[in-house]
């Protein structure tokens, strides 16, 4: 090769060799993926699955990316505030909180701070009560989120459906919290109702959280069937009541998603709705640009499953459970209505 040749050549790979790595930086400067914050508390059960539903759709569109930003309890509200200064410290391109307790500190921080940093909430039951919002068709400043709508029916109680399940129950312990949201008044309710049929119903008041195990401990072995109701605080016991209930072949019927995976028997609202309609706000507001403080708070509506372990009915009483029976039995009966379509068998 001639001099001449080589001066052309040498030239033209610097030229290529620079523009490849142009190209190389540009292309991932382009593609950089968004960065989703998920303020949360992972020792709370309805966390635990908001996250992992998240998750799930985050990773299903590489535009987006994904980083958790937790505290350790919802009760500790300096950890909380934490989390929350931390996920507006962060490079992330925007928030997603959940539950009420993380809602609230982040948006009284962002607020306070007066960030512009996109924040979506979910998990919230009263969004203009609690102050997130000023209002839901215009929430204002960079905050939006959804509202859980669970739908009831009055037709019937969890008492009702666990018979129509388990129509061999004869000792029912239901636990409840004596503290603010719990069931009190449900309890002589479900008592009474399961009395007039000749099923015994012991109450179990709580009045101290911390005690919720050791004091079903005590009462289970006399009794065929465990049961609570969801928004009580003995639900963040679940896995532990479940555990009680195969140790003692009980069977036991969870209220929430705390205790479906240690109970045969749940009847439990699917938030997994609530992530889905998250990311697609974070979507709207990361891709299309739009200000959060103009998009309505959403009204979800979550929907409650009852779901049937096969595994755990062999530990918990439930080893000749009648499956097709059962279902046919809720499908003719008017009351569970609402609950036809939403059975799971595990």
């Amino acid at each position: 090769m001639d001099l001449s040749a080589k001066k052309i050549i040498v030239p033209s790979i610097l030229l290529t060799v620079i523009a490849l790595g142009l190209s190389f930086t540009w292309r991932n400067s382009y593609f950089k993926p968004y960065v989703i914050g998920i303020v949360c508390v992972p020792s709370q059960a309805f966390h635990e699955y908001i996250s992992a539903v998240l998750v799930k759709r985050i990773k299903s569109d590489n535009r987006f990316d994904f980083r958790f930003i937790t505290s350790p309890s919802t009760s500790d509200l300096i950890a909380v505030n934490a989390a929350c200064n931390e996920a507006l410290d962060s490079d992330v391109d925007s928030v997603i909180c959940i539950g009420i307790r993380c809602a609230k500190g982040m948006v009284q921080t962002s607020r306070k701070r007066l960030s512009k940093k996109p924040v979506i909430f979910l998990g919230v039951l009263d969004a203009v009560k609690y102050e997130l919002v000023e209002s839901m068709e215009r929430p204002g400043g960079h905050i939006t989120g959804i509202e859980s709508n669970h739908p009831t029916d009055s037709s019937f109680n969890m008492a009702d459906l666990l018979l129509a399940i388990k129509p061999r129950a004869v000792n029912i312990l239901f636990p409840y919290s004596m503290l603010a949201g719990g069931h009190e008044s449900k309890a002589p309710i479900i008592k009474e109702a399961c009395a007039r049929i000749g099923i015994h119903v012991t109450l179990l008041p709580i009045y101290n959280l911390n005690e919720t195990l050791s004091q079903v401990a005590g009462l289970l072995p006399h009794h065929d069937t465990l049961m609570y109701l969801e928004a009580d605080g003995v639900a963040i016991y679940g896995p532990g009541l479940g555990k009680l209930a195969s140790q003692h072949n009980v069977t036991m019927f969870a209220g929430s998603i705390d205790g479906i995976k240690d109970s045969a028997l749940s009847y439990a609202a699917d938030p997994a709705c609530l992530a889905d309609n998250a990311f697609e706000i974070t979507k709207d507001i990361l891709i299309n640009k739009k200000n959060p403080g103009d998009i309505p708070v959403q009204q979800a509506t979550v929907a409650r499953n009852l779901i049937i372990n096969t595994r755990l009915c062999k530990e918990q009483d439930l080893a000749d459970i009648d499956i097709q029976k059962t279902i046919n039995t809720i499908h003719h009966d008017e009351r569970f209505a609402l609950v036809r379509n939403h059975i799971i068998v595990n």
